[in-house]
């Protein structure tokens, strides 16, 4: 009976005012896109970054408001290392936290593979080193700075054995 005495309530507000109570009561997060960038060898490159956790990492950031979704990975990883990438197949969404850490800020992240297309690697000012790893030479799993990231690369192992 609350529930519905609330209901009635919340739905008799102006939509302004329903937006304000949904966005002091409900926990936000961040959206990112991230690309398994690869070559025409087959290789990965990973990316260590200057800000946050020194693990290797995928290329990728934050979706920016009414941009598409692949549009804004090929940015993110240009933006990076100068590569231009072309997105291939949606490998699935993940929850992740720096480090494995479970009260560390989530982002929920969008991963894809995505082929070289041109371009030459180079470091941006925020990443300290670009490499390219083998299938079987890419780093452990506590070298890796999001937990879901050796399930994304044993995913595109098992794809590509």
């Amino acid at each position: 009976m609350l529930f519905r005495l609330l209901a009635l309530l919340y739905n008799a507000l102006p939509v302004r005012w329903q937006r304000r109570i949904l966005n002091r009561t409900q926990s936000r997060f961040l959206v990112g896109v991230v690309g398994l960038g690869v070559d025409t060898n087959g290789q990965v490159i990973l990316a260590r970054h200057r800000f946050g956790a020194p693990e290797w990492r995928f290329l990728g950031g934050f979706l920016s408001p009414r941009e598409r979704l692949e549009d804004a990975l090929a940015r993110e990883v240009r933006e990076e290392t100068g590569l231009e990438v072309e997105p291939q197949r949606f490998l699935g969404i993940w929850m992740d936290r720096y480090g494995g850490d479970s009260t560390a800020e989530a982002t929920l992240n969008l991963y894809w593979t995505a082929r070289v297309v041109g371009g030459e690697a180079a470091p941006a000012d925020d990443v300290s080193e670009l490499r390219w790893f083998g299938r079987d030479e890419l780093p452990a799993a506590d070298e890796l700075a999001f937990e879901n990231v050796p399930l994304v690369l044993a995913a595109w192992r098992n794809e590509h054995s």
